[in-house]
């Protein structure tokens, strides 16, 4: 059944694009191009199916600590390898080293980012530590990564 929706509403979707598509001459979008939703979803799927209670509850909390936008800026600065402002770096520190650490690696860990995490988490310790370096005097001392 879920699978059933899913393709439904990807074959609506491949609809929508097409019709867009036409009308503001963008590229169509195909519905090769979702292929390996299945496979994506189960992987992450997986990957929660391994983890505790307590740590999902443990993340959903730290998600709930990182204000949206800090978390919208914390990601374009890990995609784009840009220095975060120091508003986002105080939310940073404040949520914790131990949140920051679990929301990167469980989210660097997902079937759709897990080919970008070697390239990524070593940003996300840069950038906890260029926020301990610039920040941290106001608010305290958190503990930079070791480099």
């Amino acid at each position: 059944m879920e699978k059933a929706i899913l393709i439904t509403f990807l074959i609506a979707t491949s609809m929508v694009y097409k019709t867009l598509a036409q009308d503001e001459d963008l590229s169509p979008i195909y519905l090769d191009s979702y292929a390996d939703v299945p496979t994506a979803t189960a992987y992450d799927h997986k990957l929660l199916d391994h983890m505790t209670l307590q740590r999902i509850k443990f993340l959903q909390d730290c998600d709930d600590k990182l204000s949206s936008k800090c978390g919208i800026e914390m990601t374009e600065g890990l995609v784009n390898n840009k220095p975060v402002s120091e508003e986002c770096c105080e939310n940073i520190l404040k949520i914790g080293r131990d949140c920051h650490e679990g929301l990167m690696d469980f989210v660097f860990s997902t079937y759709e980012l897990k080919d970008v995490a070697n390239e990524i988490l070593p940003r996300s310790k840069r950038m906890w530590n260029t926020c301990v370096r610039t920040t941290a005097a106001r608010i305290g001392a958190p503990i930079a990564f070791e480099t």
